[in-house]
Parts: structure tokens; C-alpha cells; sequence
């Protein structure tokens, strides 16, 4: 594996950790702490929901300040099957599949599908220009 394809993989693991950890509220409801979510967007990202409905960084980035401690602690991201498919100019396409959980049992599976940039001044190295997900098992 590449410096860049592991780099990719864990910056995927990283934002679904930050993610996981804002809506749990098990990382502090601080302005540094929700950077880590915030800050990985480009201004010009795009995320296409499993639902099918495109929303911009500019949607989704104050929604989800709301949202800190929502969920129970005992829910959680696994990440599997990241595939870094392409890498060229500075950009890697990547898909991977995000298990929902609670209680260690799985609640959902989402496919998805990023495009992410290298940039060294975002919290994990790459800063997402695009993402599209899609049901794989929706939640019951």
C-alpha cells in the first residue's frame, strides 16, 4: 500500500471517528473539536445522500453543529472495504462501505463514494471535494 493510498484510508477512518464521536457527544461541543468535522469540506463539496438529495458543504456543515450528543454511545462507524481506485493530481477517488451500529450490532451499511484532495492544512491531510452514498441495507 502507498503512502498516499494508507493516508487516504485513514483519513476516512479519522473523519467517521469525528463524526461518530460529535454525534455521541463523546468529543467536547468545542469549536476545536468540531473542526475536525468542518474543516475537512471544501467550500465547493457535494455529498449525494443515500436518499438520493445533493446538499452542499454550506447544508451540511451547520446542521451538523446541532447535532452534537444526538445519538447514543453506543453507537458507532465501522469502515470496511476502502478501495483507493484512482490517485492523480493530487486526488483520490476512493469507496468504502460505512456500517452505522449500536451496541456493536449493525443498524445500516452505506456505500460510498469520495473524492478527496491532498491539502496539508486540513485536520487529516485531505480536504473531500465530493461524496456520494447509497443504501445498502437502509435502517430498520
Amino acid at each position: 500500500m502507498s503512502d498516499v493510498t494508507a493516508a487516504c484510508v485513514n483519513e476516512i477512518h479519522r473523519l467517521h471517528e469525528a463524526i461518530a464521536g460529535w454525534t455521541t457527544g463523546t468529543l467536547p461541543n468545542t469549536e476545536e473539536a468540531f473542526s475536525t468535522f468542518a474543516d475537512s469540506f471544501a467550500p465547493t463539496f457535494v455529498i449525494i445522500n443515500p436518499n438520493g438529495k445533493a446538499e452542499t458543504a454550506a447544508d451540511v456543515v451547520p446542521r451538523f453543529r446541532d447535532r452534537h450528543g444526538e445519538r447514543s454511545r453506543d453507537f458507532s462507524i465501522q469502515i470496511t472495504n476502502e478501495d483507493v481506485r484512482d490517485i492523480s493530481n493530487n486526488r483520490a477517488l476512493v469507496v468504502y462501505q460505512e456500517h452505522w451500529l449500536h451496541r456493536k450490532v449493525e443498524q445500516s451499511v452505506i456505500l460510498s463514494t469520495a473524492l478527496m484532495q491532498v491539502d496539508s492544512s486540513r485536520p487529516g491531510g485531505f480536504v473531500w471535494l465530493h461524496l456520494h452514498e447509497t443504501w445498502m441495507r437502509p435502517p430498520t
